[in-house]
């Protein structure tokens, strides 16, 4: 018989349905029955594509004698982690708190008002792994409930004052410092840090496992331009490299897997998540746009992975969805690996020696059951610019021939078992997807990718905003009542923006200005002259604190880039309350003790303060020659460019004319400042990319 959860619109928590725990989802019907019942509750907190989620399920949440313990003694809950990102915050950041390191499954073991006296992670069916069993760890945590409250209680105690405690710690930067404190030495000092940190060979942080981290690696091209900032450029063109040519890149579906279990980029955790893709088209339009021997390659990422959005992410509405699970026929992996035989039957003998050779299939395997990864292991012999003709890139014979063979490897993988597909659409995550695109469209004119890009914004705006309120899932044609957290808004205002710089469409500016106003108004408070940024609005009276935004994770925070966003409201529109906001933030956050550790921490706001420093609005006139001036800009790595249209204040339109002979004019201007007009599209990028 199924539970609860039958019943709610979150794939993942569909996928308890039928366990026989009687599971709750999160709400206050569930924490009133804790009280009444005098029970403490149980919260699982996981995602549909979560491997070790699945485990978990199997081992205990599926065993009828382990069920019986957890309804006798608790108040179960199961939330979706990106259902409710907020809830998410509170919890992980108590575990951290707790000095163990997070992760999902979460296991919290809650007082019935909801705050948390013991966490961990995923307990196993029998000890092992130095963890006890699931079940050793409930009946302690009961008997604990039962018999020690006050140390519980006093546990719980603890545990918020930690969460107050860490975001206080945030918040230690000097709020009465200059904004003239904030200097291109702290993106220099980060990039330089970042470096030391990355492997020189293999790129990427050193050690395993291997994340993108897609704002730390973002922050080195930044840095990289910037004097002294050849170790961070090499940096990110390393991390690239292994990324695009390993085993977390899917060779023939495009696309990303989440992380690498090893160092070498060799065998990933198979789930594909739309927010690293996202990031990603970011991260290879960047390595299109510096150029160099990668840049060929960067193309090729975008336009398969552009292709991976549309063929497996793709709703019917227009949104993109949110992930696919890392198993399929229970196995993690399945999907993706391959052995020499099946080579063979799906290419044929040459073919399957050639794909080996290419990507390193051998009989003994890489990964489980004698399977192999694919992954680059032999030189890539690539056309020396990521020049595309009638939608195909111009290649080598050779790579001619492997793309063909990946073609029809990858007719042979629709055959398998799918991995699952967490069909929900999240609002911040398609505002990053957005973003995404636009930049992959404008470092390689692909136009498939603007396509997407608006359509999807299109999608939103249609359907999940409505006036400046946002709207954070959408799931079977239907919108789930529940209001969009700061990222939601952030990330979409911000894409929204983008859009109307790619489109020249000013709807988009005007949208995506209003959804800023919004966040203003709901997301941002005060503590005593350090201004703050929530992640959750005001007054859910389940939250037993409310959650701060200050530092990046897998996704960017929601406040580093509502920041980037306030501040290319007041550099383009004029907005000087927007500006002073994102101005004050940055002194407060970077001037003082706390820029210390920020790129680890704080890399999305880091790009944000090289925004505030080195920002560059571009004016075009009217007349011939307009286009080819525009189309050089968008193909320049100008990280900090922002193009005036419609949306731009008077004064940064005004004296601007075209040549005498009719011909337009590009005016590059940082500040009050504009650098003398140019008809060229050389000296234009010469102005862009002209040291700081």
């Amino acid at each position: 018989m199924a539970n609860r959860l039958a019943a709610e619109s979150s794939p993942y928590l569909r996928q308890h349905a039928d366990n026989p725990v009687d599971w709750w989802p999160w709400g206050e019907e569930a924490f009133a029955a804790a009280r009444a019942a005098d029970k403490p509750v149980f919260v699982s907190i996981g995602y549909a594509a979560c491997h070790w989620c699945h485990v978990m399920a199997h081992e205990s949440f599926e065993d009828a004698g382990t069920a019986q313990l957890m309804n006798e003694q608790f108040i179960n809950i199961k939330i979706d982690r990106e259902e409710r990102p907020d809830v998410d915050a509170i919890f992980m950041n108590a575990i951290m708190v707790q000095g163990e390191g997070g992760g999902w499954p979460l296991s919290a073991f809650c007082l019935p008002d909801g705050r948390p006296f013991f966490l961990g992670t995923y307990f196993p069916h029998e000890p092992k792994f130095g963890r006890p069993s699931f079940r050793e760890l409930l009946s302690a945590m009961s008997e604990a409930f039962a018999t020690r409250r006050a140390d519980a209680v006093d546990n719980a105690d603890q545990l918020v004052d930690g969460l107050q405690r860490m975001d206080a710690h945030y918040r230690r930067g000097a709020a009465d410092a200059d904004p003239r404190d904030l200097a291109a030495s702290l993106v220099i000092a980060a990039g330089r840090q970042l470096a030391e940190r990355c492997d020189k060979k293999l790129g990427g942080l050193a050690g395993a496992p291997k994340f993108p981290s897609s704002a730390m690696h973002a922050l080195l091209a930044r840095a990289g331009r910037l004097p002294h900032g050849e170790p961070a450029a090499a940096a990110f063109d390393a991390w690239a490299h292994g990324m695009a040519e390993g085993g977390i890149y899917d060779h023939l579906g495009g696309g990303f897997a989440r992380y690498s279990v090893d160092e070498n980029w060799l065998v990933p955790h198979f789930e594909k998540m739309l927010y690293d893709n996202a990031q990603l088209l970011g991260i290879y339009a960047d390595v299109v746009a510096r150029g160099g021997a990668d840049a060929a390659r960067g193309a090729e990422v975008i336009v398969e992975t552009v292709a991976f959005l549309e063929r497996e992410l793709s709703d019917a509405a227009g949104g993109l969805w949110s992930s696919l699970d890392a198993d399929s026929e229970g196995e993690e992996g399945k999907f993706y690996a391959w052995t020499p035989a099946e080579l063979k039957a799906a290419v044929g003998p040459m073919g399957a020696l050639l794909v080996a050779r290419a990507y390193g299939v051998t009989e003994g395997g890489t990964f489980e059951h004698g399977s192999s990864v694919l992954a680059r292991v032999t030189k890539r012999e690539s056309a020396a610019e990521p020049q595309m003709e009638g939608g195909r890139f111009t290649r080598t014979p050779e790579e001619d021939q492997l793309a063909e063979l990946r073609g029809k490897l990858l007719v042979a993988r629709a055959a398998r078992v799918r991995p699952g597909t967490d069909d929900k659409v999240l609002a911040a995550w398609n505002g990053l997807a957005i973003s995404g695109l636009v930049a992959a469209w404008r470092a390689t004119d692909h136009a498939p990718a603007l396509a997407l890009a608006v359509r999807v914004a299109t999608f939103l705006r249609a359907t999940m905003v409505a006036g400046d309120t946002i709207a954070r899932v959408f799931h079977e044609g239907k919108l789930k009542p529940l209001d969009g957290t700061l990222d939601d808004y952030a990330f979409c205002a911000h894409a929204f923006l983008e859009l109307a710089e790619a489109t020249g469409d000013a709807t988009w500016w005007d949208l995506g200005a209003r959804l800023f106003g919004a966040v203003r108004a709901r997301f941002t408070g005060a503590s005593g002259k350090t201004d703050i940024f929530y992640l959750a609005p005001a007054g859910d009276p389940l939250l037993v604190h409310r959650p701060e935004s200050h530092h990046d994770n897998a996704l960017p925070a929601g406040a580093g880039v509502a920041v980037r966003g306030l501040l290319r409201l007041g550099l383009v529109a004029g907005d000087a309350d927007a500006l002073a906001l994102a101005e004050r933030y940055l002194v407060q956050r970077l001037a003082g003790p706390a820029g210390a550790d920020a790129a680890m921490a704080t890399p999305s706001l880091l790009a944000a303060l090289d925004l505030y420093l080195h920002g560059q609005v571009l004016v075009i006139t009217a007349g011939p020659g307009g286009d080819a001036l525009l189309a050089a800009a968008r193909r320049t790595y100008a990280p900090n460019l922002c193009i005036a249209g419609p949306w731009a204040q008077a004064s940064t339109l005004e004296g601007k004319t075209s040549a005498a002979d009719g011909a337009a004019r590009a005016f590059v201007c940082t500040g009050p400042t504009c650098a003398p007009p140019v008809t060229d599209a050389a000296a234009l990028v010469a102005l862009l990319t002209r040291r700081a």
